[in-house]
């Protein structure tokens, strides 16, 4: 194995800016790395000048940083299954939630979602151009982590592990197959259409 930083980028039909072609979801971080209060604030920022449907801004994100009580909690009791093993190494946590309501009005599911996945995205790009990597974790207690993160009438979407990327000497084999293991997407033909109908 070797100390080089695994790289993964996306086999493109066509060309792309490299924060997308080259953004993906490691598994191995480096637990050393702390993030800094600037880029708390930096992700904190992008996610609030993501678009927002008629600027509802019916979302809030929670970024729980490494060493504190709350990170704590989320790695011992709001993570499901495998990601449980390899989370926690990272140095980060932006927990997304979801407005049910706006001036007191529901609002329907499908909006909301939607805002939060731009939000998401555009707070993940901006991870990408700070040097570091995210991997979104939909395997949560949901009810745990919303009690965690004091959520009350908000949706608990997702869970976004992030930090530097980490080095794959000394990791288990089995962590070690999922972050060599080929990146594959669906044939451009099942996923887009450009003028004309779906097929």
């Amino acid at each position: 194995m070797t100390n080089d930083l695994l790289n993964k980028p996306a086999e493109t039909s066509a060309e792309l800016h490299h924060l997308i072609r080259d953004r993906w979801s490691p598994r191995i971080f480096d637990s050393s790395y702390l993030l800094s209060d600037g880029e708390a604030k930096s992700l904190g920022e992008a996610f609030r000048w993501s678009p927002s449907s008629s600027n509802h801004q019916n979302w809030h994100v929670v970024i729980l940083r490494s060493g504190t009580d709350l990170f704590r909690e989320v790695s011992e009791s709001g993570l499901k299954g495998y990601n449980q093993a390899w989370a926690p190494q990272g140095s980060a946590y932006a927990v997304l939630l979801a407005d049910a309501k706006f001036d007191g009005e529901p609002r329907s599911q499908a909006a909301t979602h939607f805002d939060v996945g731009l939000a998401a995205s555009q707070l993940v790009t901006q991870t990408e151009a700070m040097g570091l990597k995210a991997h979104y974790m939909g395997g949560i207690n949901h009810d745990i982590v919303s009690g965690i993160v004091g959520a009350k009438d908000r949706e608990i979407i997702c869970v976004i592990a992030i930090g530097k990327q980490g080095i794959i000497d000394n990791q288990s084999p089995e962590l070690v197959q999922r972050e060599v293991a080929t990146r594959t997407r669906r044939d451009p033909s099942e996923i887009y259409s450009i003028d004309s109908k779906i097929a």
